[in-house]
């Protein structure tokens, strides 16, 4: 029997293996929710239209565990409880810096945000340069997906009916990352666009490279062809801007409110700055 109450088709299960119980039995129809900042969007743009909601706020999924090369956070963890912790690798904690808002950031949480549709998804952002994987569980057990494989196009992911994301992992690889973006206002807004980048460094040469970007697409994206330029090469000026031209090739842009061309050129200035605080 199912330990959860539900009212009018608003369900809080308190317990991980209800919530898939739940979610399967429910079916397609039912909006998944933590902090609630992503499924306001949603219902109010009308993307979606749940018979049933499932709140995962009671669930104990929300934390942040360092054990070795590897940390593991919840999926119900808050950017604010983020922001407490110093052991995370740097292109995250400044992605977590740069949502701004008490209230936004005491809400939004991390697998949230995973889910979240440009301009949204900051911390996947980061996330991706950091070769993280979702750690998904279901009734027939758990699993984890690159992050870089959990997209398949807007709102549409690498999850099946009866799985939920109940955290996600990632490495800390040697070497350095920095997070960058820009947004329609100074300090706050939407995002328009944004880039991550790891770079490990071995006797004066890139030994290896990450570059994610967000915004331009329906979700982030790994841009393989800057990485493909900056691995095995010196981490010099012309390697950077070399890197730089191809930070947006192959990518259709679906951005409808800024054109792309200027689109292009600011994910290649952003890249820049990425890579010049990774390397200060």
């Amino acid at each position: 029997m199912l330990s959860i109450e539900g009212d009018a088709g608003f369900y809080r299960p308190k317990k991980l293996s209800d919530a898939i119980r739940l979610k399967k039995i429910l079916g397609d129809k039912t909006l998944v929710i933590a902090g609630g900042t992503l499924a306001v969007q949603l219902l109010n743009k009308y993307l979606v239209e749940p018979e049933a909601i499932i709140s995962l706020e009671d669930l104990p999924i929300s934390y942040v565990k360092v054990a070795g090369r590897r940390v593991e956070i919840g999926a119900t963890t808050t950017v604010a409880s983020l922001l407490k912790h110093r052991d995370l690798p740097q292109a995250l904690a400044e992605a977590a810096r740069s949502i701004h808002g008490l209230a936004l950031r005491e809400a939004a949480t991390v697998g949230g945000n995973l889910m979240a549709p440009a301009p949204a998804g900051d911390l996947a952002t980061a996330l991706m340069a950091l070769d993280a994987e979702v750690l998904l569980r279901g009734s027939k057990g758990a699993r984890a997906v690159p992050l870089s494989k959990f997209y398949r196009g807007a709102l549409q992911y690498n999850i099946r009916r009866d799985e939920l994301i109940y955290a996600v992992r990632v490495r800390r690889v040697p070497g350095f990352s920095a997070f960058r973006k820009f947004t329609a206002y100074r300090y706050s807004g939407p995002t328009i666009a944004s880039v991550a980048v790891g770079l490990d460094l071995d006797r004066r040469r890139i030994r290896r490279a990450a570059v994610s970007v967000g915004g331009l697409t329906t979700h982030p994206y790994r841009a393989t062809a800057a990485e493909r330029v900056l691995t095995g090469r010196e981490p010099s000026r012309e390697t950077f801007e070399d890197a730089a031209q191809r930070v947006a090739d192959g990518v259709s842009i679906t951005h409808g409110l800024y054109s792309e061309a200027y689109l292009r050129r600011l994910v290649s200035a952003l890249f820049v700055r990425a890579v010049e605080k990774v390397m200060s």
